[in-house]
């Protein structure tokens, strides 16, 4: 890759083809040291992606920020979308119909969306550009991998963890109906754990977020805690965001945030999403019809084998010993 901010390694054919993907497929390594602290040694840290991504990232890495800008970043299939029009309504003084006409991909961008789909005509970077403030910005990015103004600019973010066993799962959905996988479910779960998928791998992703947890400008959840206690997730959030929120408001939110109540959102099911990745991948989404699919906690318990359990939970716990640290501490942990 052409750039002084990135290089590229590429990952083994076989994982490739594993992966179905019809293109290159690289490790991507930070050229020069971040300007966010993350964790392990940065010169090994990578995060693996399309090759489609290539020319998208030092527009990325470059984007102009603006201080008042609100980022989703997540990890991907915890929530994002969930988590985007939850703060969009909270930002925009609670205007529910207009989040039920104007699709959620056009009043919260996903940055990097133009890699994931190269020749699609929407390009997601100039439509946030022109987007007038407060911008509500979605990402997948590692920390280290998101606009270089993030960390100098200092805009809030909130960042989304789930367990990786149920988001490996949807994941899986999502490569199956978006990707057009065939592979295994097996084979999938290997390359989830190897970090070989789209953003991955995952525990690094999560920690970076986790140590600056208690900087003013990160508010750190799950997708968990958001199923447990939604009403004071919002709160939290609202407090985060400096925005007051009704009791009124509150329960409309809460209950326009109902699982029923999203699946059955056309404005919230990427329904622009899947038309230009469909147009641009010359075939039907087969399985994958609905972007909000199941939203259970504890899904993979009758999709995973347990074998797969068992190996994702003792990468879990190679991942966390170093830091002392359980699933339960992001499950469980609030900001306030």
């Amino acid at each position: 890759m052409p750039s002084a901010t990135f290089c590229a390694e590429s990952l083994p054919f076989d994982q490739i083809e594993k992966l179905a993907i019809s293109g290159g497929y690289s490790a991507i390594y930070a050229a020069e040291k971040p300007s966010v602290d993350i964790v392990g040694d940065w010169q090994h840290r990578y995060c693996s992606l399309a090759d489609t991504f290539q020319p998208v990232l030092d527009r990325v890495h470059n984007f102009e920020v603006r201080e008042d800008d609100v980022w989703i970043v997540t990890s991907t299939k915890c929530g994002t979308t969930w988590t985007q029009e939850m703060t969009w309504l909270i930002l925009n003084n609670f205007d529910f119909e207009k989040a039920k006409t104007d699709d959620l991909t056009i009043r919260s961008p996903f940055l990097e969306f133009n890699g994931v789909v190269p020749n699609v005509p929407h390009d997601t970077i100039e439509a946030l550009n022109k987007l007038p403030s407060p911008r509500l910005i979605k990402s997948h990015l590692p920390a280290w991998l998101l606009p270089k103004q993030v960390w100098t600019k200092k805009p809030k973010i909130i960042y989304v963890f789930r367990n990786p066993k149920d988001a490996a799962i949807s994941y899986f959905h999502h490569w199956r109906g978006m990707v057009g996988y065939k592979g295994t479910k097996e084979d999938f779960m290997h390359s989830y754990i190897d970090g070989h998928v789209n953003f991955n791998p995952f525990w690094p992703h999560v920690l970076d977020f986790w140590q600056l947890r208690d900087e003013p400008q990160i508010f750190f959840t799950s997708y968990e805690r958001m199923k447990r206690d939604l009403g004071g997730v919002i709160k939290d959030v609202c407090k985060f965001l400096e925005r007051e929120v009704e009791p009124e408001q509150l329960t409309q939110l809460v209950d326009h945030l109902s699982f029923d109540k999203m699946k059955d959102n056309p404005a919230c099911n990427h329904v622009k999403e899947f038309e230009s990745m469909k147009a641009a991948a010359g075939r039907e989404v087969e399985e994958f019809s609905r972007f909000v699919r199941r939203g259970i906690v504890g899904s993979h318990k009758d999709e995973m084998p347990q074998t797969a359990i068992q190996e994702f939970d003792d990468w879990t716990e190679d991942n966390l010993k170093d830091y002392q640290l359980t699933m339960d501490d992001f499950i469980n942990y609030s900001k306030y």
